[in-house]
């Protein structure tokens, strides 16, 4: 024999590589033309970097290099996600955050509120409000919020099944954000009020309705919002969720009483009281601001002043307070009193130091309110409705008057 045995082998095994390429990458594997190959001189090859080749690319580069996340790591999936602590199922750093925020007297105690869902929590830090803790489940979610304005974010990983379980949506987003509650000064600050308005919110039990009213008092450049005791806590989750937004950009008052009300609006105000239960007044002219300085007062100046006493707020500042808003007696000749009423767009709004009144639908308008309004001189302004309908939502009718006020107001400006 004139072969060898190793060479048998060889032969077998090139056979078996050749069958074997041709089931994996079919017949045509074998039929590829050939391409034909130049022979450059070194000295003429360009490189495929070149900036001729693809500017569009280096200019990106040029942009992300000016980014605040250069120098973040990347997973897996190239998103830019910044350094977290994974916690374990049923950890108490997050049960025990999650307890205290849902109870309103621990969450006032805390002055913490939280936020669900990136777009509310990117909104909250673009407004400058300051984050606390991240609670995340996936890298996805964690790479889409800002934290380019936050220091000493505590971040950490939780599985899905857990915050589904404490989310307050029905679908959860997946990522929650605990942020300190703003106080009153700094909202002035970041605010910026267009029209002299402050809204007195009295009796709003609906969590969707304060927080539109919320929103379309911030939209609208309102200066601040009052609520009286009775009111849904307004950093609960509903009413921030209904707010989008607004809860950060207008200062909120909360829980007030009666008796402190004066505190909080100007001695030259005019309290103008959102109602659809009165008859509208027809007039031909604009009407003038009522005068309510006849009305009956049996108390001498004495007993009023016995009445009025200070006394310190929860900031420490000494503040008034009105016992007569308590006594039914003086809340009984307000009830029966006959408070004329006016179509919203026949009124000529003043210039400055406006307060609007917006009540709870079903509790109709308060005599305390009315008693307000005598002392300080207003009216109540009625919207028209059609097919027998008796009232509007509370949001909606402070949505129509207030821009009313802002058209009025901006004529004013242009015919200056």
């Amino acid at each position: 024999m004139s072969f060898s045995i190793p060479f048998i082998h060889k032969t077998l095994f090139s056979l078996v590589r050749i069958n074997a390429s041709r089931r994996l990458y079919g017949k045509n594997i074998l039929r590829r033309r050939p391409v034909r190959v130049l022979n450059v001189p070194e000295d003429k090859v360009t490189l495929i970097r070149d900036e001729t080749f693809s500017p569009k690319l280096q200019h990106t580069s040029e942009i992300k290099t000016e980014d605040t996340s250069i120098g973040l790591p990347r997973n897996k999936d190239g998103l830019i996600v910044p350094p977290y602590e994974k916690l374990q199922k049923n950890d108490s750093r997050f049960t025990k955050t999650l307890t205290t925020l849902k109870s309103r007297k621990l969450r006032e105690q805390s002055g913490k509120m939280l936020l669900e869902g990136k777009r509310l929590i990117n909104d909250a830090i673009d407004a400058g409000i300051e984050l606390e803790t991240i609670y995340f489940s996936r890298d996805k979610e964690l790479s889409d919020i800002k934290f380019k304005f936050q220091e000493n974010v505590e971040i950490l990983k939780v599985f899905y099944k857990t915050l589904q379980q404490w989310s307050n949506l029905t679908t959860c987003p997946g990522i929650m954000g605990v942020f300190k509650r703003p106080t009153t000064e700094k909202l002035h600050i970041l605010s910026e009020p267009v029209i002299p308005v402050t809204i007195i919110c009295d009796n709003i039990r609906d969590p969707g309705n304060l927080g539109a009213i919320i929103r379309n008092a911030a939209a609208a450049g309102c200066e601040n919002i009052l609520l009286t005791k009775g009111c849904v806590d307004p950093w609960e989750h509903k009413v921030l969720r209904a707010g989008c937004g607004g809860h950060f950009r207008i200062p909120i008052i909360n829980n007030i009483e009666w008796t402190h009300i004066s505190n909080y609006i100007s001695k030259s105000s005019t309290i103008f009281i959102a109602d659809n239960s009165g008859d509208i007044i027809e007039s031909s002219s604009t009407p003038e601001f009522i005068n309510y300085d006849e009305a009956p007062e049996e108390n001498g100046d004495e007993e009023v002043e016995i009445k009025r006493y200070a006394t310190m707020n929860e900031c420490n500042q000494p503040i008034s307070v009105d016992e007569t808003y308590n006594d039914p007696a003086e809340l009984e000749k307000y009830e029966e009193l006959t408070f004329p009423c006016y179509l919203y767009s026949s009124i000529k709004f003043p210039k400055e130091n406006i307060v609007l009144y917006v009540g709870g639908e079903t509790h109709g308008v308060d005599a305390r309110v009315v008693k307000l309004a005598c002392d300080y001189g207003g009216k109540k302004v009625k919207i028209p409705l059609e097919n027998n309908m008796e009232s509007l939502n509370s949001c909606f009718a402070m949505t129509i008057i207030l821009y009313e006020i802002k058209r009025q107001l901006k004529e004013k400006y242009i015919l200056k």
